[in-house]
């Protein structure tokens, strides 16, 4: 293989690397705007499709672009290209139907030093509860910490002394 030859391959490979930059770039600008995402989802499919075919010109000039064996690797590739857009479809859709529907408390909540009841903007007091499960879906079950339960029930949960 003669020095030209090398630096060709080289350059070839240079330019295949710099397109698959640019694709990345362009996916990562696109991020929000869906048809954009299906015309650049659409776009990778073919190139995908075309890679095969793409790489033999440039290193076997001597084979067909449209031969048998590159229009089966390309219809392949398309499929599993395909298949696997429609799942990461699926699974972004389903991440944004789930981030729709948490809920979440922000900003200060004013509470009772005393009570621990929670004021809300109609200057209502609310048990801490009921305001957190109104607003929230999350559901309470009570319980008596170490520390209470042996201010409640000595008794029960006192320190027990060796006699």
């Amino acid at each position: 293989m003669t020095n030209f030859q090398k630096e060709s391959r080289d350059e070839k490979a240079g330019i295949l690397q710099s397109i698959s930059e640019s694709i990345e770039k362009v996916l990562n600008l696109v991020q929000k705007r869906s048809r954009l995402r299906i015309l650049i989802g659409i776009s990778v499919i073919v190139f995908m499709a075309n890679v095969d075919p793409l790489i033999d010109t440039f290193i076997n000039p001597e084979v067909p672009y449209f031969n048998e064996h590159h229009l089966m690797v390309g219809a392949l590739t398309a499929f599993v290209t395909t298949v696997l857009f429609l799942m990461l479809s699926v699974y972004v859709s389903s991440l944004r139907r789930m981030m729709g529907e948490i809920k979440k408390l922000e900003g200060l909540l004013p509470i009772c030093s005393s009570c621990h009841k929670i004021r809300s903007a109609d200057n209502q007091w609310h048990f801490l509860e009921k305001y957190i499960s109104e607003r929230t879906d999350a559901t309470f079950t009570h319980s008596v910490c170490p520390e209470c339960a042996k201010k409640l029930y000595p008794e029960m949960y006192g320190d027990k002394k060796a006699t």
